[in-house]
């Protein structure tokens, strides 16, 4: 039995469904609907919509945090299973990335349930994510005689062919073969940021019953990613001044550099949004500093840049020097 106010304002009684939250909420997910969208979302990873995968199974498994062990393993194997089934014809490369990305939204789901999800944990899960990807396709092409970066010249031979040796295309090249791996990164952090989409509509339906992802305002890197900017920074310095440095620090400095620029931008971005709020000002003129900054960004590192003075400026003022929790990560760990 529950009890909820009618249209009059007066109490009344009646038998609510199990899991639902009487009529001002919706019904929680039932099991077999979670299994269902769970089931989907390991089914689209192994298509060329893989990207909207993550958001199906976080939506599917975000109801199964509230269960226990049993209900958590039930929904996993659900998303697991059809993606390596429906990706093993393509290979073992596509294997990893369908389980990756089915691996991507569970882990969210779980650090939100948890409370635990912030910057640093999703640097992680990104991180991870792109390593796992990016080691599977690398010993896929070895066992052919080859390597990915011999594949990446190859492919930038035949498309620069009709373009001579003009400065902007060899420029380009250049660049394409040092920072190849960042695309690893890019589609995991869109992997991550489809989960945490899933993981917000199930928390919204749930009518206050799961734990929502943190808000953007509050997005803080620890001081790790600091000094991991800090020493790609310095790998940086020695491979281009130090001639006995080998290549492969400058790729691996490089790489680590650009990876991390995603989230200081992010950081800087959370200043832009916390800023906007604080002066009250309109929708016209939030959306007009949003595309002003984005563009700066690509042009100048704007957002970069304030995301990462405001790791010693703290201009939104938050609370930090513990490890990072429900708060949404605003904290530095």
């Amino acid at each position: 039995m529950a009890i909820w106010p009618n249209s009059t304002g007066r109490e009344e009684r009646g038998i609510v469904p199990a899991g639902a939250s009487g009529p001002k909420g919706q019904a929680a997910l039932s099991v077999p609907a979670r299994l269902f969208f769970c089931a989907l979302g390991g089914a689209v990873a192994s298509t060329s919509l893989s990207a909207v995968a993550p958001a199906l199974v976080a939506y599917g498994y975000g109801f199964s945090t509230a269960d226990g062990a049993r209900g958590r393993a039930g929904s996993l194997v659900a998303a697991l299973v059809p993606a390596a089934a429906l990706s093993l014809s393509l290979g073992p490369a596509s294997v990893v990335a369908a389980l990756a990305c089915c691996l991507v939204a569970v882990a969210t789901s779980e650090l939100v349930a948890r409370g635990r999800f912030g910057a640093g944990a999703a640097c992680l899960v990104v991180a991870a994510a792109a390593a796992a990807c990016l080691a599977a396709d690398a010993l896929v092409v070895a066992s052919v005689g080859t390597t990915i970066p011999a594949l990446v010249n190859g492919l930038l031979d035949t498309y620069l062919r009709g373009l001579g040796d003009l400065a902007l295309v060899q420029s380009l090249r250049a660049a394409v073969t040092l920072l190849w791996p960042v695309a690893y990164v890019v589609a995991s952090l869109v992997e991550l940021l489809a989960a945490l989409l899933g993981t917000r509509l199930a928390a919204d339906r749930s009518a206050g019953e799961l734990s929502r992802p943190p808000r953007l305002v509050a997005f803080d890197v620890p001081l790790w990613v600091v000094a991991a900017l800090v020493a790609s920074a310095a790998g940086l310095a020695a491979a281009l001044t130090v001639e006995a440095v080998p290549g492969l620090v400058l790729m691996v400095s490089a790489n680590v550099a650009m990876a991390l620029r995603f989230a200081f931008a992010a950081q800087g971005l959370a200043v832009l949004v916390w800023f906007v709020r604080s002066r009250s000002a309109s929708p016209t003129i939030a959306t007009l500093l949003g595309v002003a900054a984005l563009y700066l960004e690509a042009q100048f590192f704007v957002l970069t840049v304030a995301g990462l003075v405001d790791v010693w400026a703290n201009f939104r003022h938050l609370a930090r020097g513990g490890s990072s929790g429900a708060a949404g990560g605003a904290k530095q760990d």
